[in-house]
């Protein structure tokens, strides 16, 4: 094992042998199993940390060529934090632990499983964190961290479904957005020609005061005009969503008919528009309208929309042209976009075991489709997404031989 040295030349070199590394590695596994996890170590600053590969490593060895052995350690320790945090401490207990007492476990992410890795949580508030999300959430969620000015960790929870296409903004006047809830609907595979088309829909706006949405291609200017006309008198609530038909619309009305729970009126089955617009119109949660898109709180359970996306998912792997997967890619995102925000104050980010355990979380979550390993080592369980395990295995052999081939040490001592 050769140091390589650079800048200004040591004045003392010293000379140390096989035996050095040997004590070393005698000494430190010792050093290691006495340092329990439940054992609370104070440090100078007054911090109290408890794990106990952290605490090895910050031991200090008084002997340069321990320190220098003991680097190699903290190197590869490092490395397995940046991959997934904990794997920094299965590494050490694996270096220095007995095998035999390494227990594998392999599962799928369940509810039993997820209560079994939120009970090995350390942090109190992860804790608190994750186990909101398992009962309020599923993983169709993305998590969104941020930083907040507000003293306290707020969890926001977005279920909309957003669309950013083209269509008509006009009927949002100068508002930047507009919401409804609880309104009635129709999706028409076509475009409206006449006020009499939509006249008893017109009417039943106008005399219970429930808001209508109208998702269609096209409207004729004098609908348009009457639907604004009485829109700014206060007559009645009723929103044309008119998308612009295009290779990139062509199927989004069925995905809106998905998110609602209904059917589309067309033409090819054999429906009228004023046919449809007789019947009881079915309702709708809460809908937004903005300059880009719009947004849907789905009717749909998480069920449909999840058979939907793999459906869609299906399509994208049998789709033998490029534009045609991007565009059923385009549909894909749509049913994606629910989000859970995560505002956690400035001051949190001082809190080294917060941050920590709440990347630990977060990367859970991002590999919650894999095989996960539990591993056992002095009652601490280590949940490892797939092939970190292996990856730790090969780290571990891999320093033992570096150690195993040392004859020799080469210490430099400055005056």
């Amino acid at each position: 094992m050769q140091q390589t040295t650079c800048g200004e030349i040591p004045k003392k070199v010293k000379l140390v042998n096989r035996k050095a590394v040997d004590d070393f590695l005698l000494e430190d596994t010792d050093l290691f199993s006495n340092l329990v996890e439940s054992q609370n170590c104070m440090y100078s600053n007054g911090k109290v940390v408890s794990d106990q590969a952290l605490n090895y490593l910050n031991t200090f060895q008084n002997s340069k060529s321990k320190e220098q052995l003991k680097l190699l350690l903290k190197k590869e320790f490092v490395e397995c934090e940046s991959l997934y945090p904990y794997l920094g401490d299965y590494f050490i207990n694996k270096f220095f632990v007995d095998e035999s007492l390494d227990n594998d476990e392999k599962f799928l992410l369940t509810k039993n499983t997820s209560n079994e890795f939120v009970d090995n949580l350390n942090n109190k508030t992860v804790k608190k964190i994750a186990r909101w999300f398992f009962d309020n959430c599923n993983l169709q969620y993305n998590i969104s961290v941020q930083k907040s000015i507000l003293k306290e960790i707020n969890v926001e929870k977005i279920d909309d479904l957003n669309f950013n296409l083209e269509y008509d903004t006009s009927f949002l006047g100068n508002a930047k957005s507009h919401t409804m809830k609880d309104y009635k609907f129709i999706i028409i595979d076509g475009q409206i020609d006449s006020v009499g088309e939509v006249h008893h829909l017109l009417n039943e706006a106008y005399n219970t005061k429930v808001p209508h949405v109208i998702f269609c291609f096209g409207l004729n200017p004098e609908v348009d005009h009457v639907i604004k006309y009485n829109n700014t008198h206060g007559k009645f609530e009723v929103f044309p969503v008119v998308i612009q038909f295009n290779e990139k619309t062509l199927n989004v009305l069925n995905d809106i008919a998905v998110l609602h729970k209904d059917n589309i009126v067309s033409s090819k089955t054999g429906q009228t528009i004023s046919q449809a617009i007789r019947e009881d119109l079915k309702l709708g949660k809460e809908i937004t309208f903005h300059e880009k898109g719009f947004k849907i709180k789905p009717v749909a359970n998480e069920i449909d929309l999840a058979v939907h996306k793999r459906f869609l998912e299906k399509r994208i792997l049998e789709a033998s042209h490029e534009e045609s997967k991007k565009l059923l890619l385009e549909r894909v995102k749509n049913f994606s976009t629910k989000v859970v925000k995560i505002y956690l104050p400035i001051a949190i980010y001082d809190d080294n075991d917060f941050l920590r355990e709440i990347d630990y979380f977060l990367r859970f979550l991002k590999n919650s489709k894999s095989v996960f390993t539990i591993k056992n080592f002095n009652n601490k369980r280590y949940f490892l997404a797939k092939g970190l395990d292996t990856l730790v295995d090969k780290k571990v052999l891999s320093l033992k031989s570096v150690y195993s081939n040392i004859d020799k040490m080469v210490i430099y001592a400055r005056n």
